[in-house]
């Protein structure tokens, strides 16, 4: 078991708290240190060795897919980033699925599945960045490899970065060894910033390694019990959970909610002026 053979980014989210950023530009496509902020996850992936990108998007976001398919239209509104750029086209496959309503990140992850097919995969959302970015997967992938189990990035919460965190991604674990630890609930997401529990406390961010086989199959049984509302990747965490267990582990760096603006700034600060938030 070596490196997986796709990336999904699911970027079709309406991303309303970022409108007072910018109410012209998706949040995918904010800057971040000179660079639109799904640059980072993209790269993500390229730095272990992913070939094939799939992002998920709607209608309204075609400015992303002209990002990526346009080297003079990257050039005029990144051209900081536009090399970089170019590297990862060359050497990758990018690919776009389009989600027709706003179902949620689950159902948004299902629509690849005949591109994935049973293929080891990585899901990273767009508005989790890692820094000092990449690094996140790499980390992951140790695990990935020798336990064949899907696998979440964890992000020690602090003082200095909660308020600028959602209150989601809370989770109960029994660490197994040194930055390795199994999941043994999920809590579902609540109002407000992210309160810690007690010091140290671990939050599960959207940097995942799976094998795309048995998150279809859970995506598709989860499917089933949602009745209204948007389908979030709770309940098909959950079944994974359940099936064949979950494992996290806990990232050296930080993972920055980039969907909220407080985040967002933050992530700006430590990327462009090096700030430390945190131990």
């Amino acid at each position: 078991m070596g490196t997986p053979g796709f990336l999904i980014i699911p970027a079709a989210g309406l991303g309303t708290r970022m409108r007072s950023i910018d109410p012209m530009l998706p949040k995918e496509m904010l800057a971040i240190n000179g660079k639109p902020a799904i640059q980072y996850t993209v790269a993500e992936g390229f730095s272990v060795g992913i070939k094939t990108i799939v992002i998920v998007i709607n209608r309204n976001k075609e400015v992303i897919r002209r990002y990526f398919e346009e080297p003079h239209f990257r050039e005029k509104i990144y051209p900081r980033a536009a090399d970089e750029m170019a590297r990862i086209t060359k050497e990758c496959e990018i690919l776009f699925r389009y989600q027709q309503q706003p179902l949620g990140e689950a159902d948004a992850i299902g629509l690849c599945r005949d591109t994935v097919g049973n293929s080891r995969l990585a899901i990273v959302y767009p508005d989790n960045l890692y820094a000092p970015p990449p690094g996140a997967l790499r980390h992951l992938l140790l695990h990935f490899v020798k336990t064949g189990k899907d696998i979440i990035g964890l992000t020690e919460m602090t003082p200095q970065n909660q308020s600028g965190i959602s209150n989601a991604g809370r989770v109960d674990l029994w660490r197994l060894a040194g930055d390795l630890y199994s999941v043994k609930r999920l809590v579902p997401k609540g109002p407000g910033p992210f309160v810690p529990r007690f010091p140290g406390e671990l939050r599960a961010c959207g940097i995942t390694l799976s094998t795309g086989s048995h998150l279809f199959d859970c995506i598709e049984q989860a499917r089933t019990t949602v009745q209204q509302g948007e389908f979030t990747d709770m309940p098909v965490r959950k079944l994974i959970m359940q099936q064949q267990g979950l494992l996290g582990c806990r990232l050296p760096g930080q993972v920055f909610d980039i969907g909220n603006p407080l985040g967002y700034e933050r992530c700006q600060q430590y990327l462009t002026k090096g700030l430390k938030i945190g131990p």
